[in-house]
């Protein structure tokens, strides 16, 4: 049965192990998969155990599917049911089968993330929140109140445990939001349950449930399964845990295949505590430690040792006593890891392109070579870099399918459809190369409607134009008719079958059949792929219409939350394969690049939870003393690492981006290569020898410059270069296209407020006596409705404008007195001959001088403090300057003072005039960044929820 042959006594011990508690500890390319598939096939062939009585639980499908095939391969004959899946999908089949013995409906529905965020958004006003349902902005809160409670899943923390807990607590601020959200949490169980619903970490909780509550169904379970094996159990959280231990029963024949060192999964529950803690719940448990490897080099392996121990005493090594030093059989020449370490990114992209050619022009092949990634935006220099050098190159991982290009544009049709004054939307689907428009005639169709004040579709009525070429017209015109027919059909047809009219009318259908290359393929599938999305919400939602459908998209796009695309089996295409270190688990590449190795990429920096678990909840056990973030990234660097089989390259630079101040090389490299030369002496080694590089590059860059037509400024306002420091992309659509967006809520209540003040003051400076009843009036008549999320968080925003007006009425009109000025819009030139533009909300004389008062209809965000000192400066720069009656003061005689409308508080300051001419010397310095920018995305926080996201490839 067992070739001794090809398994070594380790394995044979693991593989042969009878009966009780196993914990295999089997270290990176020590041949676990292999040992697991012996093993099954042992007990099914050697000890007669049905294949029916034998449970496998994977981590993902992925995992599942490779082992399933493995089984197949490995079984002399074929077999009845084998439970081969993943925790969540076994515990879907035994709640589709016993699901009604704790009242539940077998026949749930199993949602996926955004579906769970369309619930609670619907039901936003009646699951009892409160403080995490800010009426600026009622579903700021969604996904993170949606992880906080699937957090509490993966720890076992049921409603009635999160409740009892949050009462016993003293009363403080931040228990009572603890308070507040259990009983959300109890509330939004119970609404899942009444529609029928549940998620994935619902899958889990309720078989916990079912198996703690009818023991009747546990033992038949336990009855079943004479045996059970976890593969990756580093990776299992608290919950998962458990229910394997309820499984395990009085026989505990379990068996765990875990490497402490290789949990990289701690945010999304894993707990590597499961692995430490196991000799404690099976104190019987026989341990086999694989550590004979088949994969790297031995110079490799010792690095990663040396590397790995930093993350003493909380390893399996310490605990059990036991030797994890892998020792290496690999038959390849012994290289030491080799360090590149370059001044600039770009010089080290460059670098590592240089260094692939070097490599592939003796041993290797292009698909031999692997570039690890800390992030997936850390590639793209990387990929630029091997494009110049004209190197094949592949991004290894699906991705997501509505991040994909061709999945972009059917979005971006269905939002125009939905709203035609989206130009935004409108402007992508001209762009795309199906319609062959000149993109200089479109970039002069968006001049003319900016001009005329339509919308880009207003502007398609419009066309007879000399800067459009007839040819040009024709087009736009069956464009426009297009667009006419399928709105006419919507309202009669189904939004799939809209989209499906979008792909033969404008010819995309045709170019779908002919496919010549991998990436067409990929392509075409992912569209296939996405119909099928489409055709399942419409067959859950009978009246799906082109509006409901965007919709449940764009939620979707917003939370972040996207199938998977196509991931067509490229192995056997020769490139270089690009991959994030996560994407990289469980595979090997002769040569690996672990790439861009500063302090704050590799390791990243911590990001907490929105809403973070209490302690007092927590069920993992865990070390508080222990540094949980940097362990982990010190556990994935060691998963790069040990991907490589034959070579590994370390890679960094000093400067990334448009930083001033050198990054610090990682302290990964130096726990993995302590005898590293100091950084400071290899960096001044460097730096001569890439002057020349660093020169190259730049002659490069302005080559390209000189081909752009250069932006020149003519004027600036503050909210312009704010927007452009958060992101230049965004400023480039709104301020250089002033492409048009729709109004969003917080907007139209700024505006509300703003516009019930400034006519109240004018109200007061005609001579009028002021009151609250007349303050209120005013609010009615100047309120906006657009923009909000339904009727109800429209009255509760109007109740909170009531409340706001109110405070402010108390505290402003006790001894009123009359602004100087209202809305005073203010111009002036600065020493570069650029204009500044803005408004002053109110103006108010002192005893000494006047107070310039900017109303803030939101709270104090510390985050914001640059921000708020640059726009009051800016306005005290204004006073300086503009000749008026009421401004042209001296800086000692100007207050400036924001007040934040919702808390009812200012925060005053005061300039001098040195502060003004260094500020003047610092706009026109952002002036001339402006005009040399490339306008990519800042990849900002903020992306996910842009207007401008369908122009941007990095949402």
């Amino acid at each position: 049965m067992t070739d001794k042959k090809i398994l070594n006594p380790q394995q044979i011990e693991a593989v042969r192990h009878l009966g009780g508690p196993l914990l295999i500890i089997a270290g990176a390319g020590t041949g676990k998969t292999t040992v697991i598939t012996e093993r099954i096939k042992y007990l099914i062939l050697k000890k007669n155990i049905l294949p029916s009585q034998i449970l496998a639980l994977t981590f993902t499908e992925k995992a599942a599917r490779e082992m399933e095939e493995r089984v197949d391969v490995a079984m002399p004959y074929g077999y009845t049911q084998m439970w081969i899946s993943t925790f969540h999908a076994f515990c879907d089949q035994i709640l589709h089968n016993d699901a009604h013995a704790i009242g539940l409906n077998p026949g749930y529905k199993l949602t996926s993330e955004t579906e769970s965020i369309l619930l609670l958004r619907q039901n936003i006003f009646n699951i009892g929140l409160d403080l995490f349902k800010p009426l600026g902005n009622p579903t700021k809160f969604l996904d993170a109140l949606l992880t906080h409670f699937s957090r509490l899943k993966d720890e076992d923390v049921s409603p009635k445990e999160y409740l009892e807990w949050a009462k016993k607590q003293k009363p403080t601020e931040e228990t009572q939001q603890y308070l507040e959200l259990a009983h959300s949490y109890k509330r939004y169980e119970e609404l899942k349950v009444k529609e029928g619903m549940m998620d994935f970490s619902d899958l889990i909780s309720n078989v916990l449930l079912l198996f703690r509550t009818r023991k009747n169904i546990l033992k038949k379970y336990q009855k079943q399964f004479k045996f059970i094996l976890v593969d990756e159990f580093q990776d299992t959280n608290y919950a998962q845990n458990e229910l394997a231990i309820l499984l395990a029963g009085q026989d505990k024949n379990i068996t765990v295949v875990a490497d402490d060192d290789q949990s990289i999964y701690r945010f999304r529950g894993a707990a590597v505590s499961n692995v430490l803690q196991f000799k404690k719940s099976f104190p019987k448990a026989k341990v086999v430690t694989l550590n004979n490897n088949y994969r790297s080099t031995q110079p490799i392996l010792d690095a990663a040792y040396r590397l790995i121990q930093h993350n003493n005493p909380n390893r399996l090594e310490i605990v059990e006593g036991i030797d994890k030093k892998l020792k290496s059989h690999s038959i390849a020449p012994e290289k030491g890891i080799e360090v590149i370490h370059e001044v600039r990114s770009e010089d080290e992209a460059d670098k590592i392109a240089r260094t692939v050619k070097e490599l592939t022009k003796k041993k290797y092949q292009y698909k031999d070579l692997a570039i690890l990634v800390r992030a997936n935006n850390h590639a793209g220099l990387i990929a630029t870099a091997l494009q110049r050098y004209r190197i094949p190159f592949q991004f290894l991982g699906p991705g997501y399918l509505f991040q994909q290009e061709e999945i972009k544009d059917l979005i971006a049709y269905l939002a125009f459809l939905t709203n035609l004054s989206d130009s935004v939307s409108l402007f992508r689907i001209l762009s795309m190369d199906i319609f062959n428009l000149p993109y200089i005639e479109l970039n002069y169709l968006l001049n003319f409607a900016k001009r005329k004040n339509y919308s880009l579709f207003e502007a398609l009525f419009d066309i007879n134009q000399s800067f459009l070429k007839p040819a040009t017209q024709e087009k736009l015109i069956n464009f426009r008719e297009m667009v006419k027919r399928h709105l006419e059909k919507s309202k009669k047809k189904s939004a799939g079958q809209i989209l499906y009219y979008f792909l033969v009318d404008s010819k995309l259908f045709e170019t779908l059949n002919t496919t010549n290359s991998i990436e067409e393929e990929r392509r075409v599938q992912n569209i296939a792929k996405f119909f099928d999305r489409v055709k399942g919400f419409e067959t859950e939602r009978p009246d799906t219409n082109i509006f409901t459908l965007y919709e449940w998209l764009n939620l979707m796009l917003q939370m972040g939350d996207s199938p998977k695309a196509t991931d067509i089996d490229v192995k056997d295409r020769n490139a270089v394969n690009i991959l994030t270190v996560h994407s990289s688990k469980g595979l090997e590449f002769k040569v690996v690049f672990l790439v861009n190795l500063v302090a704050d990429r590799f390791p990243s920096r911590e990001r907490s939870e929105k809403i973070p678990l209490p302690l007092g909840i927590i069920k993992e056990k865990i070390d508080p003393n222990s540094d949980f973030h940097l362990e982990e990234e010190r556990r994935l660097f060691y998963v790069g690492m040990t991907r490589a089989k034959e070579r590994l390259y370390f890679t960094a630079a000093d400067y990334y981006a448009s930083a001033k101040r050198p990054r610090k090389i990682s302290p990964f490299v130096y726990e993995a290569l302590p005898k590293l030369q100091k950084q400071e002496d290899a960096k001044s080694h460097i730096e001569q020898l890439s002057l020349p590089r660093i020169l190259s590059v730049y002659q490069e860059k302005a080559e390209k410059q000189e081909k752009r037509l250069s932006l020149k400024l003519n004027y600036i306002t503050f909210s312009n270069l704010q927007m452009f420091d958060i992101c230049p992309l965004h400023y480039k659509a709104k301020v250089i296209f002033n492409l048009p967006t729709p109004i969003a809520s917080v907007q139209s209540f700024g505006i509300s407020i703003h516009n019930t003040l400034y006519n109240f003051y004018k109200y007061l400076k005609e001579g009028n006596t002021p009151s609250l009843k007349k303050l209120q009036e005013i609010l009615k008549e100047e309120w906006i409705t657009d923009g909000y999320t339904n009727k109800k968080h429209e009255e509760e925003r109007f109740l909170q404008g009531v409340k706001i007006l109110e405070e402010f009425y108390k505290t402003e009109f006790k001894n009123p007195t009359k602004p100087l000025g209202l809305e005073m819009p203010f111009s002036f030139v600065l020493k570069n001959g650029v204009k500044v533009f803005g408004k002053i909300d109110r103006i108010d004389q002192k005893s000494k001088g006047i107070e310039i008062i900017d109303y803030k209809t939101g709270v104090d965000n510390p985050k914001a403090k640059e921000a708020h000192r640059l726009q009051l400066a800016m306005y005290a720069l204004a006073a300086t300057k503009v000749k008026d009656n009421i401004l042209n003061r001296r800086p000692e005689d100007i207050t400036l003072t924001l007040h934040f409308l919702e808390a009812n508080t200012k925060k005053s300051m005061n300039f001098k005039q040195e502060d003004l001419d260094k500020l003047e010397d610092d706009l026109i310095e952002k002036i001339k960044e402006i005009e040399k920018s490339d306008f990519q995305c800042s990849k900002n926080v903020l992306c996910l929820n842009c207007e401008y996201k369908m122009l941007c490839n990095s949402v």
